[in-house]
Formats: C-alpha cells, sequence, structure tokens
C-alpha cells in the first residue's frame, strides 16, 4: 500500500530516518474548505451530477449546496435521524430519509417543501435510485429489510426481507440491486423486475462490509469493510476477484467511471484510491484527508471528492470489537472538504 502526501496542505508523518526517499505527491488536493455548523451528526453525501448539487446529511436536515462552490442554497427539514438521500431523475425529486419517523419524504427540488411521505422500514438508513424499475430503494438496520417505493406513484410497496442488517446499496442500472450484509458478510443481489433476491454471496475475506460501489461496465463491486479490506467482486457471478488494504472505520465507497477509480473514506482520516488497471488488477494508494471524514461523494464529470467532518478535539480509545474510532468535536465546527485532481 502506497502512501501520499497532500501537497503541504495535509501531511503524512514520517518517521526521521536519515536519507528518508521523498514522498510522492497525492493525486488529489484540498480546495476548498466549507463550514456547515449545526448538529454534530452527519452521514452520506449525495452528488446529482443533471443539477450539480451536493446533498449532505446532517443531523435532523439534508443540507443542499452548489456542486462548484459549496454554497448552501437550501435545505430540506423535517428529517430526524437523516442518513440517505437519493434523486428521481424523472421527475427531479428528491428523497431523503428519517430513520426516528420510519419515513421516506419526496420533495420539491425548487421550494424544498415536502411534497410526499411514505412509511419505510425501521432504522432507515442507504438509499438508491434504480432507473431500470424506476424505484427508490430504502435499506434499514434494524429492520433487516429494504423498502421499495414506486417513483411514479410515490407511494411504498411491500419490504423485502433481507435475513440480516443491511448498510449500503448500489445498483447497475439494468435491473440489478446489490446491498451489503453487514452482520452476515455478505452481499445480496435482488432483481428490481420482481424484487426478489436472485443471490447471496460471502464477502471473505471481508468482515462487516460497509461501503459499495460499482464499475456498472466492467461489472465488478467494490466493497469496503470495517477489517480493513475493500473487496472486488465480479457482480455477475460473487467471485472475489482482488482483496486490497485500506484505512480504519470505513463507512463509504465510491467510484470514479472517467478514471475507472474506486475510493474507500475512513474514520482515521485516510482516502484509499483504488486503481483499476483491468478487471483483475488494481493498485492501492492513501492520502491523508482529516479525522473523521468517512463518507464521501465524488463528481462523475470532474472527479472531484467531497467529504464532510468535524474539528477534532479529542479521541476517546475504541471500545467495540470492531475497534471503531471514537472521537469528540468541537461544538459547530461541522465542514465540508472539497479535493480537485492535481492536473
Amino acid at each position: 500500500m502506497k502512501y501520499f502526501s497532500l501537497l503541504g496542505v495535509l501531511a503524512l508523518v514520517v518517521s526521521s530516518v536519515p536519507n528518508a526517499p521523498a514522498q510522492t505527491p497525492a493525486p488529489y488536493k484540498l480546495t476548498k474548505t466549507v463550514a456547515l455548523g449545526g448538529a454534530l451528526k452527519w452521514d452520506y453525501l449525495h452528488f446529482d451530477a443533471a443539477t450539480d448539487r451536493l446533498y449532505v446529511s446532517h443531523g435532523d436536515v439534508v443540507d443542499v449546496l452548489n456542486g462548484k462552490t459549496g454554497a448552501k442554497i437550501g435545505e430540506l427539514t423535517g428529517l430526524p435521524g437523516s442518513h440517505g438521500i437519493a434523486v428521481d431523475p424523472v421527475s427531479g425529486l428528491v428523497y431523503a430519509d428519517s430513520a426516528k419517523n420510519n419515513q421516506a419524504i419526496a420533495f420539491n427540488p425548487r421550494s424544498f417543501k415536502p411534497v410526499a411521505t411514505m412509511p419505510v422500514v425501521q432504522d432507515a438508513d442507504g438509499m438508491a435510485y434504480d432507473p431500470a424499475s424506476k424505484q427508490i430503494f430504502v435499506v434499514g438496520g434494524d429492520g433487516n429489510a429494504i423498502t421499495p417505493i414506486d417513483a411514479t406513484t410515490k407511494k411504498a410497496t411491500a419490504d423485502i426481507a433481507l435475513g440480516g442488517s443491511p448498510e449500503f446499496l448500489v445498483v447497475d442500472g439494468i435491473g440489478s440491486l446489490y446491498v451489503n450484509i453487514n452482520d452476515k458478510n455478505e452481499i445480496v443481489r435482488i432483481d428490481t423486475k420482481t424484487n426478489n433476491i436472485a443471490a447471496r454471496w460471502p464477502v471473505a475475506p471481508c468482515e462487516s462490509p460497509t461501503g459499495l460501489a460499482m464499475d456498472a461496465k466492467n461489472r465488478l463491486l467494490f466493497a469496503s469493510c470495517h477489517s480493513g479490506v475493500m473487496i472486488v467482486m465480479n457482480a455477475d457471478t460473487g467471485k472475489i476477484v482482488a482483496s486490497l488494504p485500506i484505512g480504519k472505520g470505513t463507512d463509504a465507497a465510491a467510484f470514479d467511471a472517467k478514471t475507472h477509480t474506486a475510493f474507500s473514506s475512513n474514520s482515521d482520516g485516510t482516502l484509499n484510491i483504488i486503481g483499476e488497471t483491468s478487471t483483475k488488477n488494481f493498485t492501492d494508494a492513501t492520502m491523508l484527508t482529516a479525522k473523521a471524514a468517512r463518507t464521501m461523494a465524488v463528481n462523475p464529470a470532474t472527479g472531484r471528492v467531497y467529504l464532510i467532518t468535524a474539528t477534532v478535539t479529542s479521541t476517546t480509545p475504541p471500545a467495540t470489537p470492531d475497534g471503531k474510532i471514537h472521537y469528540v468535536f468541537a461544538p459547530g465546527s461541522v465542514k465540508l472538504l472539497i479535493f480537485d485532481p492535481v492536473k
């Protein structure tokens, strides 16, 4: 695993070994930091390429930001326990969930006012839009299920029991939905034409799969795991193609189809950059970002990477078997970090 310095913005700690080799410049640089303030809670980010907007789950609201400048242009409110965000490209409606209320709410993208509310699975979390079936899918960790929402009627349909606790989900756009099952160490494939489970695949050597991203063209899934690896899986057969080391505390993965690059954002303040040189060969590099920057989004047109974190005042030693890092943050210090590719 290769480590990058961050061009003097965020430096990698190097031991004082005489004649130590020079650090390789990082492929991304921090170009902007945007103060968001508010609640010291956040989760997923969602970038909508059609509108160049970034949606940030932030406590009981979703911040709506300009993707170019980071300026706040509005917020989606009434979302206690906000986690996931998805956009219906047909209607333009923005969907966000509330874990506390077991609801998903559709919002007008211009007025940011709610237009429909749907009951969803307990502990609503990640969300995704499937263009093949025109459905929004909402996973629920404690509910061990996923709720499909018909985006045309804005009505929830019967939950799909998953037999375990889901984390994140991705679609391939042609009829398959993939879901990480965190406590069962597997990935489930769902046929979105029937909403039935079509396959279950083990993810060993991965344990506790969390982030999930996809190279739809080359039919590869990238699952980031709390056990410190990212696995690459064939999306048609479930075969593990590769396993690469990543940082601690991963909570999201992303894929840049333009550069054939997968990412894992990690709570330990690292970003893993997985280069797909072929469908069987991958490179792995690590760049420093900021402590607690565990979720992310990518602009597919520019390669811009968005991360969210807050100012860390202290760190509590891990108190759980999975080694989860516990941070204490300065009040009102939530901020967006914008990284751009170095040209």
